[in-house]
C-alpha cells in the first residue's frame, strides 16, 4: 500500500503544499503553479510533463473564473447589476461573449437559476443547516444544473455517494485521523459515462468476490462501470475543514491505488486529480498527485483555490464556470488517458482518442 501526505493550510501563493506525512516526515515545499518545481527541458513531451502542463493550464483558467473573469453572459450584465446592487463583483470585468472559453464549455445560466441557488444557500446559512441539508438544497442541485449546462452532458455525470464505502483492498496504509474515520467517506463524484472502450474493458476486469466488476476503488455498485474522475466532500459552514481534507486524502489515495492497478505498469504516469471541498456556501478546489519517493508511492495534496461563495450571484457564476471547466477536462484529458490504459490492460485494438 502507499502512504498519503497530510498538508497544513498555506495561503501564501495559490496551490501550495507542505509534503508531510502523518508520521512527520518532511520534504521540500512543492508548488503546483507555475512550474510544479520541474525544469522544462528540450525534446519531446513526456507523459509526466504533459500531465503537469495540462494541469497548469487548468489551474490558470480556474483562477480566472474564480476571480470572476468571463463568467457572466454579456446580455445579463445590466439586469444583474440593477437587481443585485450589493454584489460589487458584478461591476467588474465579468462578462463573456459567444466566442469566449466559457461559452464553449456549455449553456448560459439564467437569472432565475442563479436567484434560486442564492436563496437556497442563504436559507441554509441562516438556519445553520447540517451537511445533509446543504447537499440536498444547494450542492446537489448545483451539480445537476451544471450537468445540464455542460457541452459534455451526455459524457460526464455526477452523483451522490454518501453511502459509498472504500474497497478495503485499496485503502491507504496510513490512517490520517485519530480516531480513524468510519462510515461515509465523501459526498459527490463526477464520473465518465460508458463508451465502447470502457464497456469492453469493464467485462475484462478481475471479479471482486461478493461485489463483481468495478472500475473504482469503492464497493458502490451503481457506478461500478463508470470511472470516477473528480471527488467532492462537503461540510457545514465554519466546521470540519481538517476532517474534510483528511477524508479527501484517504479517498484519493485509494483512487490512485486502483488506477495504478488498472494501469498495470508501475512507471505509468498518473494524472493530477481535482478535488472539491465545500464549507457551507464556499467552494474550493484542490489537486492530488501520486509520485514515487524512494521505494514508496506518496499522494501529494496541493493547496486550494477558493472558487466562490454561492450566497452571491457572482459566486454562483464563478463556481458554475469552474465546474464546467472541470467537466471539460474530464472529457478532453482524463477520458483519453483512462481509455488508453484500459486498451493496454485489456489488449483492445481500438482508437481511443476522440
Amino acid at each position: 500500500m502507499v502512504s498519503t501526505s497530510a498538508k497544513p493550510e498555506n495561503h501564501q501563493d495559490g496551490l501550495l503544499a507542505d509534503d508531510t506525512t502523518p508520521k512527520a516526515r518532511s520534504a521540500a515545499l512543492k508548488r503546483l503553479a507555475p512550474d510544479f518545481g520541474e525544469n522544462t527541458s528540450q525534446g519531446s513531451e513526456s507523459p509526466s510533463k504533459r500531465s503537469r502542463s495540462t494541469t497548469r493550464q487548468l489551474v490558470r483558467q480556474v483562477r480566472r473564473f474564480a476571480a470572476g473573469f468571463e463568467t457572466v453572459p454579456q446580455e445579463l450584465r445590466v439586469s444583474l447589476e440593477e437587481t443585485y446592487t450589493e454584489d460589487l463583483d458584478l461591476a467588474q470585468n465579468v462578462v463573456y461573449t459567444p466566442d469566449s472559453e466559457r461559452a464553449r464549455l456549455g449553456d448560459d445560466l439564467a437569472i432565475r437559476e442563479v436567484a434560486c441557488i442564492c436563496r437556497q444557500a442563504r436559507g441554509c446559512q441562516q438556519r445553520n443547516e447540517n451537511e445533509a441539508a446543504w447537499n440536498s438544497h444547494v450542492h446537489g442541485p448545483i451539480l445537476s444544473l451544471v450537468g445540464e449546462l455542460s457541452c459534455h452532458r451526455s459524457e460526464i455525470g455526477s452523483t451522490n455517494v454518501t453511502t459509498a464505502r472504500l474497497n478495503p483492498r485499496f485503502k491507504p496504509a496510513i490512517e490520517l485521523t485519530q480516531p480513524p474515520l468510519c462510515g461515509k467517506v465523501i459526498d459527490f463524484v463526477f464520473f465518465l459515462e460508458p463508451s465502447n472502450v470502457t464497456e469492453r474493458a469493464f467485462g475484462d476486469l478481475a471479479w471482486e468476490t461478493n461485489h463483481g466488476h468495478d472500475f473504482n476503488h469503492t464497493l458502490y455498485g451503481p457506478i461500478a462501470n463508470r470511472p470516477i474522475v473528480i471527488s467532492m466532500e462537503t461540510k457545514r459552514e465554519g466546521e470540519g475543514q481538517a476532517t474534510g481534507r483528511a477524508q479527501l486524502e484517504i479517498w484519493v489515495a485509494a483512487h490512485f491505488n486502483r488506477l495504478q492497478e488498472i494501469a498495470c505498469d508501475g512507471s505509468k504516469e498518473l494524472p493530477f486529480l481535482p478535488l472539491l471541498l465545500t464549507q457551507g456556501p464556499v467552494w474550493s478546489l484542490l489537486f492530488a498527485h501520486r509520485q514515487r519517493e524512494g521505494q514508496a508511492w506518496v499522494t501529494i495534496i496541493y493547496e486550494k483555490v477558493t472558487l466562490g461563495d454561492v450566497t452571491t450571484p457572482s459566486g454562483v457564476f464563478k463556481v458554475v464556470s469552474s465546474l464546467l471547466l472541470l467537466m471539460h477536462w474530464a472529457q478532453a484529458e482524463f477520458r483519453p488517458w483512462f481509455e488508453q490504459i484500459c486498451t493496454a490492460k485489456c489488449g483492445l485494438n481500438v482508437n481511443v482518442y476522440h
